[in-house]
């Protein structure tokens, strides 16, 4: 199956994020919903540290930037 999304690390927990569906489509016509952040308003951890990252952004790294 032809995808154009993939998940990636880190995995980060959030105690407080507004969150909506995204709906992706791949080649062949096939759906997938997904909740995404739309916003944190909360903490978010990585291995037990605070950790402020993007709502989006274009690289990877850009997630993680704060």
């Amino acid at each position: 199956m032809d995808k154009n999304y993939s998940f990636e690390e880190p995995v980060l927990f959030t105690t407080g994020a507004y969150i909506q569906p995204l709906k992706v489509v791949d080649t062949r016509g096939n759906e997938k919903w997904f909740w995404v952040i739309k916003e944190f308003i909360d903490d978010t951890f990585l291995d037990g540290q605070v950790l402020n990252p993007s709502e989006n952004g274009l690289t990877k790294p850009e997630l993680l930037s704060e």
